[in-house]
């Protein structure tokens, strides 16, 4: 796999981490076990051609950004990001927006090796990069850190009534995980006294995520939402180099 699968592992770990996904595929009997819809999520997204994410943030963000050892508050409104991904031969398009943060805006074109970027804090041209090394992704591994991320006596999915998804019946699975839950994966002085609770929607056609939603709270974290949105499953993404006058 090309190593730009890499540079969009974290967009879709966002989704994959907290919300995780389905399988790919006809439709079949009815899913019954959360777990198993679960686990076949990686399974479905390291075979699938291409999707669209589209993620927006609300809320308020607590955190020390200037490091005075004391957190400030800061809206994170309006904050979205979107990502055109080929999974298959790792281009993408990525586009984010931080209103909130002096209007940060950034674009994002991986093509190949290269690697084009604007910011608004950087000027108005596109910083071009390229990467010699290639990093694969084992689809394996993925399905092991799925496995043993269930496996944790912290996490209990549970299944909701099914849900509609656009036109679409889907599956509705629901994580909620508190302070003690999260502090058996992460340092507990960095937990505090944090909650998340991720809700997922997944097509039971074709057993591709479509939505999720995670509420995470917290004194030292804020009170966050995400939305996300993963649409487009396995249909053409094209992604072009800017001209070359709009590059440095």
């Amino acid at each position: 796999m090309h190593s730009r699968r890499a540079f969009m592992a974290p967009v879709l770990l966002i989704v994959v981490a907290l919300l995780v996904g389905a399988c790919g595929g006809g439709a079949g009997p009815a899913l019954t076990d959360p777990d198993e819809i679960l686990t076949k999520a990686v399974a479905a997204m390291q075979q699938a051609k291409s999707v669209r994410l589209e993620a927006s943030v609300d809320g308020t963000l607590s955190a020390d950004l200037i490091g005075i050892g004391k957190g400030a508050d800061m809206s994170l409104a309006g904050t979205t990001l979107t990502a055109d991904l080929d999974l298959a031969s790792g281009n993408a398009h990525v586009s984010a927006g931080v209103p909130a943060f002096v209007g940060l805006t950034a674009d994002i074109l991986v093509i190949g090796s290269d690697t084009y970027t604007k910011a608004s804090l950087t000027g108005e041209k596109y910083q071009k990069s390229t990467t010699s090394t290639t990093d694969p992704t084992d689809p394996a591994v993925a399905l092991k850190e799925v496995t043993d991320f269930l496996a944790n006596p912290a996490v209990s999915p549970a299944k909701r009534d099914d849900a509609s998804c656009g036109s679409k019946s889907c599956y509705q699975i629901a994580i909620s995980m508190s302070a003690a839950d999260l502090a058996t994966m992460m340092p507990s002085d960095a937990v505090g006294d944090a909650t998340v609770v991720a809700t997922i929607l997944i097509a039971k056609d074709t057993l591709y995520p479509a939505s999720a939603t995670i509420v995470l709270k917290g004194s030292t974290v804020g009170d966050l939402t995400l939305t996300v949105t993963l649409k487009d499953w396995d249909k053409p993404v094209t992604v072009s180099a800017p001209p070359a006058d709009q590059v440095e």
